[in-house]
């Protein structure tokens, strides 16, 4: 089971993201573009969505280890995991 400091540290995460895709946002509605400032943020924020999606991947087969027992359960969360992340 995902604990609540689990819980709060991928909030933390993806509070931070929210942050980021703002600032892509009011650069988006600046009358002078500073294109290497924009490429900073979609990169930020692209690396932001990655580790958020490690983080959250590793918290749910951590949780769906220790709730089920039957072994062909499981492999077949493991492979919906692994085909959801590389079909992104």
């Amino acid at each position: 089971m995902v604990t609540l400091e689990e819980k709060t540290k991928l909030i933390h995460r993806l509070n931070r993201i929210q942050g980021q895709v703002e600032a892509i946002k009011r650069s988006i509605l600046e009358e002078e573009k500073d294109c290497e400032k924009a490429i900073l943020l979609l990169k930020a924020a692209n690396q932001a969505m990655k580790k958020f999606g490690e983080a959250y991947i590793q918290e749910y087969m951590a949780s769906c280890f220790q709730e089920k027992k039957n072994q062909a359960s499981i492999e077949s969360d493991i492979k919906k995991a692994i085909k959801a992340a590389f079909s992104l």
